[in-house]
């Protein structure tokens, strides 16, 4: 099955790679712009030769409406001297003429250019099957363009339904908006990801475990997580279909009534690739990318370049997504659909699931109870399409913004509101939030390699309509953003280059951010995590400098694991309460990229993770130790104390065995349960003493 996979992606890349290393020259002024812009924001063009400040004017550079008339328009320049930014136009057909004089070195090979574009009040859905061929045939033209210059430049420079029970539950970013994970538990009965299968153990009795039953899944199948709503089990993954050439996101929805008798009640799929879940208001949202061959349309007069879906209720077909279903984002170029399907769970999940497709890809995903926002990056001023990120792994284009995009939700119902642009780049969905309307998001812009222009981080806070209200920029020159975290009128940063600055920042007043107060400590968090209202906890690693004799440089290397609780009681001097190292060099944990492994337990104030421990040797060579899980007691009062150290030692292997490596701990009751892909074991809470092993073949 891995096989396949890989085999999918060196064909992409094999696809990719004629175009992006073919030469032609010379370099021509060309320009890339999306076809339209909303009302409430800024329509752009950027070209691939700079502009001159002096020529932006009405005589060089200008804006006509559908009749030919100059018309009135704020024109300005961009910072990269490539960007024409034009705003203040009423909705309407209008084209942006840019004189050939405008631009700073122009030749023989320079032309004038005239770029149409449309202002728009509210998205609308493409209207007819030419105008969807029209978009991709322009984006077609744009690709051979930017293609050619790439090369050129190279040789030039809600209420939790989840569990009612006492037991665990998914260590979610928002309260009421359920993420799902690989391991869920219900009713006494652990759920969890095999391969292409779901193993459930009936862990009522934790001294006696049993298998109850083993859901097995299509061999085409990969299943990345579970989630649990009323009596459905969820299962989200991606399916390859060998006949029609693509691939599925698909949601399977099983009734667990019965445990131990799962019934497969419906299924739903949309093409392309799953980038995330989240269950709210009683509706699952399945949100994923799709990459239409458009390249197609050389070969073919009108290939369906509109994704397919797939819905078991409604019948076995594959369907295409009808055009009333199909919309073009505002301010973008491009070629990769965010798909978005939607099913109401109410019932059983018995009504038809909407799915809507915009074009326009995304890569990050914050969800809120009311409103979706998904990012993308954009690279050197081209939003870069899903295919072409394959590529990063062999170029390397310098990701600068990030655009936002904005629904509304209210059950089924997916509204657009807008989109803009901030700068520099977001980390993950812990960057981003919610509070009382407003959107805040932290970016770092740059990179921390690049000795001419520094990174620095900033925290931007857009009101309802995605209008910037107050930032605070120039965070941390010269390091990067390892973590944020957002706590109602207050945001933590984290930054990192050489040591670790935990900013505490007040966003209480969305016009004028402050920041109050800052912690350097040595090493760094890559995950924080509230404890109560003014203390945090931090996970991620310690570090130490070392001295290079050839570059006579001094450097930063990651050590052991780290743990903090952070006192960020007096704001302006926040504090590192309490710390413990855990384990040596090379040691690690999910929950520092993913944080569905934190363990949580409000009775014992305990936080844990799964462990796999390492320590230094000899050299730069690191000795393997052990694996398993470890659990603390994290309070104000006590600050860090190891409460359940449940780890195998190593009994001389040179590395885990990852059929037992732990993927998640979770608790039922009184009982403490680790969940290993080959293996279930249980503990008892209050003293981690073992109680029983599963083995699962």
């Amino acid at each position: 099955m891995k096989n396949k996979w890989i085999a999918i992606l060196l064909i992409t890349v094999l696809a990719i790679l004629p175009g992006i290393f073919s030469l032609k020259t010379p370099l021509k002024a060309e320009a890339q712009a999306a076809t339209a812009s909303m009302t409430t924001h800024s329509w752009q063009a950027f070209f691939t030769k700079a502009l001159k400040d002096s020529k932006i004017t009405d005589a060089h550079v200008y804006v006509t409406n559908g009749k030919n008339q100059k018309v009135t328009a704020t024109i300005t320049l961009g910072e990269d001297k490539k960007t024409l930014i034009v705003s203040d136009l009423a909705p309407g057909s209008y084209k942006l003429h840019v004189n050939k004089e405008a631009f700073a070195l122009s030749g023989p090979k320079t032309a004038s250019q005239v770029i149409p574009f449309t202002v728009i009040e509210k998205l609308e859905a493409v209207k007819s099957e030419k105008e969807l061929q029209q978009y991709f045939k322009a984006l077609l033209a744009n690709s051979d363009k930017e293609m050619s210059h790439e090369a050129s430049v190279e040789t030039a420079r809600s209420e939790d339904k989840a569990s009612a029970n006492n037991a665990s539950t998914t260590n979610n970013q928002v309260e009421g908006v359920e993420e799902g994970d690989i391991v869920v538990v219900k009713d006494g009965f652990i759920y969890a990801v095999k391969n292409q299968s779901i193993t459930v153990v009936d862990a009522r009795d934790p001294k006696n475990l049993k298998l109850a039953t083993t859901i097995k899944l299509k061999e085409s199948q990969y299943i990345s997580k579970l989630a649990l709503y009323d009596n459905l089990l969820i299962a989200i993954g991606d399916e390859y279909l060998e006949k029609v050439g693509t691939s599925m996101s698909t949601a399977t929805l099983y009734d667990i009534s019965n445990p131990k008798n799962a019934k497969l009640i419906r299924e739903v799929g949309q093409e392309g690739y799953l980038q995330d879940i989240r269950i709210t208001d009683d509706t699952l949202y399945l949100i994923g990318n799709m990459y239409p061959n458009y390249w197609m349309l050389r070969d073919q007069k009108a290939p369906d370049l509109k994704p397919k879906t797939f819905d078991s209720i409604e019948g076995k077909e594959y369907k295409s997504l009808p055009l009333e279903k199909i919309s073009i984002l505002p301010n973008t170029m491009d070629g990769t659909y965010s798909l978005m399907t939607a099913v109401d769970l109410k019932n059983g999940a018995k009504t038809t699931a909407n799915t809507k497709g915009y074009l326009g890809g995304s890569s990050g995903l914050y969800m809120s109870e009311n409103a979706l926002y998904l990012t993308t990056p954009i690279y050197d001023g081209n939003p870069v399409p899903a295919a072409s990120r394959i590529m990063d792994m062999i170029w390397m284009p310098r990701a600068t913004d990030t655009q936002v995009f904005k629904w509304n939700v209210d059950g089924t119902a997916m509204n657009f509101v807008g989109t803009t642009e901030v700068k520099g780049t977001v980390l993950n969905q812990y960057s981003m939030d919610e509070y009382e309307g407003n959107f805040r998001i932290v970016t770092t812009e740059g990179n921390t390699r690049d000795e001419q222009e520094i990174s620095r981080n900033h925290l931007f806070i857009l009101d309802e309509n995605l209008q910037q209200l107050g930032a605070v920029k120039d965070l941390a020159p010269g390091e990067k953003v390892y973590s944020a975290r957002f706590m109602g009128e207050k945001a933590y940063v984290v930054t990192f280059k050489q040591v670790d600055p935990l900013f505490v920042i007040d966003v209480a007043n969305p016009k004028k951010p402050t920041v109050l107060g800052e912690l350097k400590i040595p090493g760094f968090s890559n995950y924080l995590h509230p404890l109560d209202e003014t203390h945090l906890i931090g996970i991620g690693y310690d570090t130490e400098q070392r001295y290079d004799a050839y570059s006579k440089r001094n450097f930063t290397v990651t050590t052991n694991m780290k743990m903090s609780l952070f006192d960020v009681s007096d704001f302006k001097n926040p504090k590192e309460q309490s710390t413990v190292k855990i384990g040596g060099k090379g040691s690690y944990s999910d929950v520092q990229y993913n944080p569905k492994a934190l363990f949580r337990n409000k009775e014992y104030s305990y936080f844990g993770f799964p462990v796999v421990l390492y320590d230094a040797g000899k050299g730069d060579e690191i000795v393997y130790k052990g694996q398993g899980a470890q659990i603390y007691e994290i309070t104000a009062n006590k600050g860090i104390v190891l409460k359940g150290n449940i780890v195998n030692k190593s009994t001389g292997d040179q590395y885990e065995n990852w059929e037992q490596r732990v993927q998640r701990v979770v608790y039922i009751d009184d009982a403490l349960y680790t969940v290993a892909s080959n293996e279930v074991k249980s503990y008892q809470l209050k003293d981690f003493k073992p109680l029983d092993t599963l083995t699962i073949k």
